[in-house]
């Protein structure tokens, strides 16, 4: 009887010792998910405050209905960025853009970084406002970079706009509400920096950004194009557009 007693025992050790090993194997295996899915272990936008961001003038900021707001009732003296603290390499990002009223110019900054203590950005910016839509723009640096009018052809003035940025290496594709807008190849470009977001020097103005998705290392796919039709759409930066 003792002996049957010391079976069970070690069965009963051998079928707990099997059960932590499958618990510790399928928590690496999340893990290794997590990386190989590209989600930042820092969250980017928790949809309630702006923890995370920050702006040399928090006033300009907030966030209601889980968008980030910028706004001003009055003369903007010079460009506005609130920054996130979430760096970005090869990345895809989904937001929603609505900016009141269409003439004001807006953006989005990405792989970039501030240049002073105003927190102005130096580093790409994917441009929002009327006749800039869906256009490839570079802060502070080279200026226009691709100033096609795709994006521009379908936007919806005075509603909210579906914007999506995708940079791998140095290939940069936008769209906009699933347009192809951008896609270029810029050798001189920057391959990591920040997202921020602008409010434009001018009169007084509403921009919402509503954060759908950042998908860091993401697979070559936008607006309905694989990998090939995307890589076929590209064309080389040499010098600035006039």
């Amino acid at each position: 009887m003792k002996s049957m007693n010391i079976i069970k025992t070690s069965r009963t050790g051998n079928s707990v010792h099997f059960l932590i090993y499958i618990f510790l194997v399928g928590i690496i295996f999340l893990l290794i998910s997590f990386k190989s899915d590209g989600v930042t272990k820092k969250k980017f936008f928790n949809g309630k405050d702006l923890t995370g961001w920050s702006s040399s003038d928090m006033s300009y900021w907030s966030v209601r209905d889980k968008a980030i707001i910028g706004h001003s009732n009055v003369t903007v003296a010079k460009n506005q960025f609130l920054w996130s603290d979430v760096e970005v390499k090869d990345f895809y990002l989904s937001v929603d853009v609505l900016l009141q009223p269409n003439d004001r110019n807006a953006g989005i900054q990405f792989r970039s970084r501030k240049i002073d203590e105003s927190g102005q950005a130096l580093g790409y910016q994917a441009d929002a406002g009327q006749g800039v839509w869906g256009k490839l723009y570079h802060e502070h640096g080279r200026k226009k970079i691709d100033w096609t009018n795709q994006g521009e052809r379908a936007v919806k003035k005075g509603l909210w706009n579906h914007y999506e940025i995708l940079a791998i290496g140095h290939k940069i594709w936008t769209a906009i509400n699933g347009t192809l807008s951008v896609a270029v190849e810029d050798s001189l470009g920057e391959l990591s920096g920040y997202i921020a977001f602008q409010i434009h020097s001018g009169e007084e103005q509403t921009v919402r950004y509503r954060i759908n998705k950042l998908v860091h290392n993401p697979p070559m796919k936008l607006a309905g194009l694989n990998r090939s039709a995307l890589i076929k759409k590209l064309k080389p930066v040499q010098k600035n557009e006039p």
